[in-house]
């Protein structure tokens, strides 16, 4: 990994910018994790330069740019999709059992 860092390499630049995204969500408040985000996006963006062989890692960064407000709301909230999660695994736990069965009077 230094190997890569130190020789300026493309792959390095992108390694580097992945593992820094990690810094946004370490935040208290949504300020803060707007400030971060604008940050790691200016700041990748000059790590990247004008190689051509960086594009996917810029069309990442316009995403993240462009659904930058709901980040920051997801960041700064507790809610997740668990129990949503959980009750899709249950629907597909029961369409596996019922494979077989012609139909719903006999599968009951």
């Amino acid at each position: 990994l230094s190997e890569l860092l130190s020789e300026d390499k493309e792959t390095g630049k992108a390694w580097f910018i992945k593992e820094k995204l990690r810094w946004i969500r370490d935040v208290k408040t949504p300020q803060q994790a707007r400030w971060r985000l604008t940050h790691f996006i200016n700041h990748a963006r000059d790590v990247l330069g004008d190689s051509p062989l960086q594009s996917p890692m810029y069309e990442a960064l316009e995403t993240l740019k462009r659904h930058s407000e709901r980040i920051v709301r997801r960041i700064t909230s507790d809610l997740t999709n668990a129990r949503l999660e959980g009750m899709n695994s249950l629907f597909q736990a029961a369409r596996a059992r019922a494979r077989g069965y012609r139909n719903t009077k006999n599968f009951i």
